[in-house]
């Protein structure tokens, strides 16, 4: 894939360039002719100049080597266009045209033809349905967006091009872009080439996408985690719609593509070490803070202020948003203290009153500044009458240059009478947003960043009593019977070759083998009806606990009887019958689950009867789960202090629990073909050894 000849080319080629003013192909023609460097050429065979460029018939009338083409005509002729370009040896393209895949069936035939035609000629392709790309330091805007950004370190991605526009027209002025390009259906050039490839540009130091679907989580986890891994690494900040139900609808319309569910781009975020933003404005204000600052040493966060209140709103940000209030040495009090009024306050958030000049904010930046336990600063100004706005940018400025290792954000608190302040500190790359509570929840996630960074240790799951042949000959012998929901007896085998442990039991199809059974384990036991048409066997009765062993032969009957009163038209196959199991154990449960298109996440929560009333969960993918991830997926848990041990109970054994989740992680890699698989629930103790499962559900395709 040739993405650095795409988006850096020395010739283009505008096919379906238009002398209509105001439309696509005249704006694409206008962008690049008036500004690109390099070579371009308009091609449309019923004009003979544009913008002082003679026009071409064809693109195969062209003399000379071209890098790229630019196509902006109907979708029924892009692939005769694109294979002309194949024939001219144009090593990449960009399709601007829409009415593809996001049209309907039609539209999909077309093209899957116009990825066939590049495939073939070996063409890099970006889009169709798209904007194109900008690339600001190279004076280049080959779309149809009104005009080129600021040059600047931030690679944007988007796969909707309105919205690329639209972030461009808010941070018009204050953010500086290394190249915006917009991806429109993602035919061949998805987000994880985008990724790799900015990952190596030297001039790159902040990514970001707009996405609203994802493909392959496995290839933008390793992608997420070899940037957090580089010496300079580049934070990664997605914006991902779709959060509802309706969200997602929707966004498969708007591009033709099945998205995922929430809960899966959640996950691969986590894993891949991805900063998510939920909105556009969180989005500039995360990318001013991201492209003018370093990753800070820590949490610890200093706050000095003009306005006592929005000293306390900060505050209570910063709190809310995973960070620390700095806390100052003596050192740096004393100095304060030497300085400031006596009504000010020279503790943390360091309040120079509403009278302070711009000495005053001067000596108390540098002081903070100077104080070893201060990893980050916010700098908050309102427009009070003896306010020295510029006087005060000018010093924040310089005390940026001075430490530019401290990250600093500027909340300038105001309108009209801060403009010239804010312009000052835009010029000056110094990050400027409106209020503490933008500031601090930016600063958090930078934070988060290098808190990610420090834990980057991928330590993968290895176990050595696995029996892969012994699974998949259960697996094969169902599927044989035609059955696809594998009966309990095939669970309890699948997953017990898995290292999974299970309580003794035994399947019986009559009162007599029930009692005998029973009376073998000389212990209380449980009845579990056998159904192939019974998922839930609570719901319908199936299940009946704390059975005598001399009465189990009257409790298989009674099972029986109950069940055909509730499902009659189930097919009843006999019980089965299990030990009763420790008393005082968690209920737990654990699962796959099937992405579209982005691989299966594993599951884990707080299980039993309720799981579905408390839905403690969390998900992972399992094609690349580490141990870490296992044990950041239980302390995401709300009943986390009760694994830990709360109120003077027992914690659980935190290694065992860590343990199931890879296991389940690696049956989700050796059998691709199970479709959903639920265990439900797993009994949790303080020992591992103790650790039992207690029922389960596998199908298959």
């Amino acid at each position: 894939m040739q993405l650095s000849t795409l988006l850096h080319p020395q010739s283009i080629a505008i096919i379906g360039a238009s002398t209509q003013e105001g439309s696509v192909g005249w704006s694409l023609a206008k962008n690049i002719i008036e500004q690109f460097r390099g070579e371009s050429y308009p091609v449309n065979p019923k004009a003979t100049e544009l913008f002082g460029k003679p026009c071409f018939p064809s693109v195969l009338s062209l003399e000379g080597n071209i890098d790229l083409a630019i196509i902006a005509v109907p979708a029924v002729l892009v692939s005769t266009v694109l294979k002309e370009c194949g024939e001219k040896h144009i090593p990449a393209a960009v399709i601007i045209s829409a009415g593809f895949k996001e049209t309907g069936a039609s539209g999909k035939a077309l093209e899957d033809e116009v990825v066939r035609i590049a495939t073939e000629y070996s063409i890099t392709l970006l889009g169709p349905n798209c904007l194109g790309f900008l690339a600001p330091h190279e004076q280049l805007n080959a779309s149809f967006a009104k005009s080129l950004p600021l040059a600047g370190p931030i690679a944007f991605f988007s796969q909707s091009g309105a919205l690329l526009t639209a972030l461009l027209d808010m941070s018009d002025g204050t953010l500086g872009y290394r190249a915006c390009v917009s991806t429109g259906n993602k035919a061949q050039i998805k987000e994880n080439d985008l990724l790799k490839f900015f990952a190596l540009d030297d001039e790159t130091r902040v990514i970001s996408f707009y996405s609203e679907d994802l493909s392959d989580a496995k290839e933008i986890i390793e992608t997420g985690r070899s940037l957090l891994k580089r010496v300079s690494p580049k934070p990664v900040i997605a914006l991902k719609s779709g959060k509802t139900a309706a969200g997602t609808a929707a966004s498969s319309s708007h591009t033709g593509a099945l998205a995922g569910s929430d809960a899966a781009y959640a996950a691969l975020f986590k894993q891949a070490g991805i900063i998510r933003v939920d909105g556009l404005e969180t989005l500039t204000e995360a990318l001013e803070v991201f492209s003018k600052n370093p990753l800070p040493l820590g949490k610890r966060v200093a706050l000095l202020t003009n306005a006592g209140g929005l000293g306390v709103m900060a505050t209570d940000a910063c709190i809310e948003h995973g960070l620390e209030l700095a806390a100052l040495m003596p050192e740096t009090l004393e100095a304060l203290q030497s300085f400031l009024p006596a009504a000010a306050n020279s503790h943390n958030p360091v309040d120079v009153l509403g009278d302070a000049r711009a000495d005053r904010y001067e000596r108390a930046l540098m002081t903070l500044l100077a104080d070893w336990n201060v990893d980050m600063l916010v700098v908050i100004i309102t427009p009070q009458a003896m306010t020295e706005a510029l006087k005060t940018a000018e010093a924040i400025a310089s005390a940026h240059e001075k430490f530019p290792d401290t990250p600093i954000v500027v909340s300038l608190s105001g309108g009209e009478a801060l403009m010239t302040a804010r312009e000052f500190l835009v010029r000056h790359q110094v990050a400027v947003l409106h209020s503490p509570e933008s500031s601090a929840r930016s600063l958090g996630q930078l934070s988060s960043v290098a808190r990610l960074r420090e834990n980057t240790d991928t330590t993968p799951f290895d176990f050595t009593d696995i029996h892969i042949e012994e699974a998949k000959s259960i697996l094969n012998r169902s599927r044989e019977q035609g059955r696809l929901q594998l009966s309990e007896e095939n669970c309890i085998a699948f997953l017990s070759a898995y290292g999974f442990r299970f309580l003794s039991n035994r399947v019986v199809s009559s009162r007599e083998e029930a009692l005998a059974a029973a009376q073998t384990f000389n212990k209380t036991v449980a009845l579990k009806i056998i159904s192939p048409e019974i998922t839930h066997k609570s719901d319908m009765g199936g299940v009946l606990l704390n059975i005598d062993p001399d009465q189990a032969d009257f409790a298989y009957d009674t099972l029986l009887a109950t069940v055909a009163e509730r499902a009659p038209t189930a097919k009843l196959e006999g019980a089965l019958v299990v030990e009763m199991a420790h008393p005082g154990g968690r209920e737990f449960i654990l699962g796959l689950k099937k992405e579209p298109g982005l691989g299966t996440l594993v599951m884990i929560g707080f299980g039993g009867i309720f799981v579905e009333v408390f839905k403690d969960v969390s998900f992972r993918f399992a094609e690349v789960l580490t141990r870490e991830d296992a044990q950041m997926m239980l302390r995401e848990l709300r009943s986390y202090p009760l694994i830990e041990g709360a109120r003077g109970q027992a914690g659980l054994d935190q290694l065992t629990l860590i343990d199931a989740i890879g296991r389940l992680a690696r049956i989700a890699i050796d059998f691709p073909e199970i479709v959903e698989l639920d265990i439900n629930p797993l009994l949790a103790f303080q020992n591992g050894s103790d650790f039992r499962t207690l029922d389960a559900r596998i199908r298959i395709m």
